[in-house]
Formats: C-alpha cells, structure tokens, sequence
C-alpha cells in the first residue's frame, strides 16, 4: 500500500514539473512576435490577413488530445484515456485547475466513441 502511494506520489510531482515547465516557456515568450504567430499558426488561425476572422469555437482533434493514432484498437484507445484520467483528474493528480484538462480529455474520448460506434 505504501509502495503505491509513493508511486502516485512521484506520479503527481512528475506531472507538476512538467506543467511548471510548460507554463514558464508559455509564459517566458509571451511577448516575442513572432512565437504568437507560430502559436496562431498551429490552432489553424489564418494570420495572413492582418486582420482578425471571426471568431469560431473551438476544435480539437481527439486523436491528438488523447495522443492516440487513428488506427489504435479500441482497448488501447481506452487504456491511454484511463491513463490519463488517473494523472490529471483533479482528485488524484493533486493539483488544482485541472478540470479542464479532465473534461476535454473525456470530450476527446467519447467523440472516438461516438465516431467508431464503440
């Protein structure tokens, strides 16, 4: 039991590393122009126009946010959505705010579902 309380414990200080890490090179380049336009770039927002286009709600790819290929089994895909509750669910990662990440993470999973008719 200790033994796997210590492992959900390195668990939760991994992933709070990696979110401090992520969040200071979000945060340390914020300002560099053209590090917003390669960030535009990826999210598909066309920067070529010089002005804004409307805005239009959000999509992810399921695939991606679940970081799965299209070709995965079912039971895999389940596996990685699993495994991925367990480190970023609020009541056992441990560290708040992540509600969010929990809820795109099963949005991702049940559009697969929804998609393979699982």
């Amino acid at each position: 039991m200790e033994e796997r309380f210590n492992r959900i414990k390195r668990m939760q200080q991994d992933l709070a590393n990696e979110l401090q890490v992520f969040m200071c090179e979000l945060f340390s380049s914020a300002a560099d122009p053209a590090v917003v336009m390669s960030f535009a770039r990826r999210l598909g927002m066309d920067v070529s126009a010089g002005r804004p286009s409307p805005p239009q709600p959000p999509t992810h790819d399921p695939y991606r946010v679940l970081g799965c290929e299209r070709s995965m089994p079912q039971e895999q895909v389940r596996r990685r959505y699993l495994d991925l509750l367990r480190k970023i669910h609020p009541d056992t990662a441990g560290i708040k705010g992540t509600e969010y990440l929990t809820q795109l993470v099963t949005e991702a999973f049940r559009k697969i579902s929804v998609e393979n008719r699982w």
